[in-house]
């Protein structure tokens, strides 16, 4: 693979990590600045929507970002065809806006016995748009990077985006049943908006990622989530949100789930517990402690047989390499420079030997 050379011994400690195994260390993804690359200026297309809908400028900025990266370890070259967190309701038909960084769509559920029904049109703006993008950058990238499956945010992320985060949790308590419907019709959606996205990747013969976690595995990967159980119990997600979750985790090959934030560390047990999870990435979240304060939660997972993927500063790696195990361990940052990201990665080796 172009910028990527040792991508065979990498797709062989990438493929132990999902089975909780190490080939010899803990897994580490480092990217830095490559050493003597310029970067070439990308014409601007002249709006906000432009910038996140013109398909040749997303393929231009991003191919101009991954050949100017280094990656080193377990990191390897990902596409990103991104159109923000909330495009499953902009497939359903709710309005999408953007703004430089994140996307978000307005509300179309505001009364439950008038709702639309949640189905998917072929010819629905952002749905069409999203295959062009895959299917380009899927296209332009042979030889070059992996082109990732989108940012999901399918069911009762989904759903929060179509009614309002607010308005949802006070159904789940005054109109149950109007929400288990909704669901229900979410959860046969896994199939053909899965089906469409990996129909856009060679996931038969290249494998698959998720496009926003570097998460490669043999078969169809991706990450799954639900955002929205910051905000309920245990038992009302169970009751409201398993099903789907399960339809998505039992549809893909290899599965990591999105842990986002303390709020949502009370939902762990009954996730652990969808044996087709086989991962978990752990977010503490903006303005909590920094990734080594979370051992005892780590280890946890860690005894659970469940795989590990962090996104940890520098400072994070040794000791969390002298606490946990590196086998099923997943570490990923990134430094300034190539030599830095190399001698990162031979120090990892040697903490790796520690425990």
């Amino acid at each position: 693979m172009d910028y990527k050379d040792d991508w065979e011994q990498a797709q062989q400690r990438l493929l132990a990590w999902w089975r909780c195994e190490a080939v010899d260390r803990a897994c580490i993804q480092v990217t830095a600045p490559r050493t003597g690359v310029a970067t070439r200026p990308v014409a601007d297309p002249g709006s906000m929507i432009a910038r996140w809908t013109n398909l040749d400028y997303a393929l231009e900025s991003q191919a101009e970002r991954i050949r100017c990266t280094y990656y080193g370890g377990e990191a390897f070259p990902l596409f990103h065809a991104n159109l923000g967190p909330d495009i499953f309701a902009g497939f359903l038909g709710a309005p999408i806006h953007f703004a430089p960084d994140t996307s978000w769509a307005d509300p179309v559920i505001t009364d439950w016995d008038t709702r639309p029904a949640l189905e998917l049109d072929p010819g629905n703006r952002w749905w069409r748009l999203m295959i062009d993008l895959l299917r380009a950058a899927a296209d332009a990238g042979r030889g070059k990077w992996i082109t990732g499956i989108p940012d999901t945010h399918a069911g009762g992320d989904a759903l929060a985006a179509l009614r309002g985060r607010q308005e949802l949790c006070f159904d789940l308590i005054d109109r149950p049943a109007a929400v288990q419907a909704a669901m229900a019709e979410l959860a046969a959606l896994v199939d053909p908006v899965y089906t469409a996205f990996f129909a856009c990747v060679d996931w038969q013969t290249g494998g698959s990622s998720s496009g926003w976690l570097p998460t490669w595995g043999t078969g169809r990967c991706n990450v799954i989530q639900c955002d929205l159980l910051a905000l309920i119990s245990p038992a009302m997600a169970e009751r409201f949100f398993l099903d789907e979750l399960r339809a998505q985790a039992c549809w893909l090959d290899q599965v990591i789930y999105h842990l986002d934030g303390p709020q949502c560390i009370c939902h762990l047990d009954w996730l652990l517990a969808i044996p087709e999870i086989r991962a978990i990435q752990w977010v503490p979240g903006a303005g909590q402690p920094p990734m080594r304060a979370w051992i005892p939660l780590l280890k946890r997972i860690q005894t659970a047989g469940r795989a590990l993927h962090l996104t940890v500063t520098r400072a994070d790696i040794e000791p969390l390499l002298a606490e946990l195990d590196p086998a099923g361990l997943m570490l990923h940052t990134q430094v300034d420079g190539e030599a830095e990201a190399r001698e990162l990665i031979r120090q990892v080796a040697a903490w790796s030997c520690r425990r």
